[in-house]
């Protein structure tokens, strides 16, 4: 499963002397400031679009999803001139892997605390809910920094409907004028709608007096499920045990809910992806469907 998200967090690439510094960097050039302050001239790359600021503005990675999706974050609030950088989300062997390329006109990545250098810190929500803080490590790079760090399965709190939430925080440190600026955005992590989700929004209705086609029996609707085949890949272990429920129209899953004992997440993603590529028996009524392992 290779799922990523791209994730553009704008913010340019200032000239030196906009920073403090004795003046611009020619086009192209890098200049060391310090022993870990590295200074890129201001046109030596590209910058990205805007997202919005805001709180509450979330963006959204879906697990399933196997075309790259692309969106933007916030900007420095003294534009894209001054920061940028673009973050990749994806669905890797022991969870969510969380990349980090930054353009960014003054890198620090040495100091005691982040108020003091420039940083990414990610903030997943876990199973009980807790916040659990998380620094992705950081090297220079051409024009910039990067970083990669992975959120591990077991890390994350739900997998259907609004998902783990996972706040994301970019701290922009310009050693030179000692301004520091916080940058701060949200990512939902699902795998989709759940089973019971679906099934609210979609209540049947009964129209007195029409005939409608006859409803499909059990045994049609769990041939899709009467056996493991479709998830065997997936690995549930022998003294595992796995509860499904997808809620079906028009032969498709609408919403999909796995639930696995113990607790495995990693399982639950597999086993649920394998449960919305199926194909079911037609009907225009909506059918809950449930099958345990």
């Amino acid at each position: 499963m290779k799922n990523i998200v791209t994730i553009g967090l704008l913010v340019g690439l200032s000239a030196v002397t906009a920073c403090g510094g004795g003046g611009a960097t020619a086009p192209g050039k890098t200049k060391t400031a310090s022993n870990d302050t590295v200074l890129h001239g201001k046109d030596s790359h590209p910058t990205h679009d805007c997202g919005e600021h805001g709180e509450g503005k979330q963006q959204t990675f879906d697990l399933h999803d196997e075309h790259p999706d692309k969106t933007f974050a916030p900007c420095s609030k003294s534009g894209s001139h001054d920061h940028s950088s673009l973050i990749h989300f994806e669905a890797v062997e022991n969870g969510v892997k969380i990349s980090i390329e930054a353009r960014d006109d003054e890198v620090t990545l040495l100091g005691p605390s982040v108020k003091e250098r420039d940083a990414v810190l990610v903030y997943p929500t876990g199973p009980n809910g807790e916040k659990k803080e998380v620094e992705v490590p950081l090297t220079h790079a051409k024009g910039g920094y990067k970083g990669e760090k992975i959120i591990h399965w077991n890390e994350l709190q739900k997998l259907h409907d609004e998902g783990t939430r996972i706040d994301v925080a970019i701290y922009d440190h310009d050693k030179s004028s000692g301004s520091h600026e916080e940058i701060k955005f949200s990512v939902a992590i699902s795998t989709g709608k759940s089973c019971e989700k679906a099934a609210d929004e979609n209540p049947q209705e009964i129209t007195m007096g029409k005939k409608g086609a006859p409803d499909l029996t059990k045994d049609q609707l769990g041939a899709p499920m009467k056996t493991d085949a479709f998830m065997r890949h997936c690995g549930l272990a022998d003294d595992a045990k796995a509860q499904i429920c997808a809620a079906v129209k028009k032969g498709k899953p609408l919403g999909v809910s796995v639930n696995v004992s113990p607790t495995n997440n990693k399982v639950a993603a597999c086993i649920d992806r394998a449960v919305r590529k199926l194909s079911f028996p037609q009907s225009e009524k909506l059918d809950v469907v449930k099958q345990s392992f």
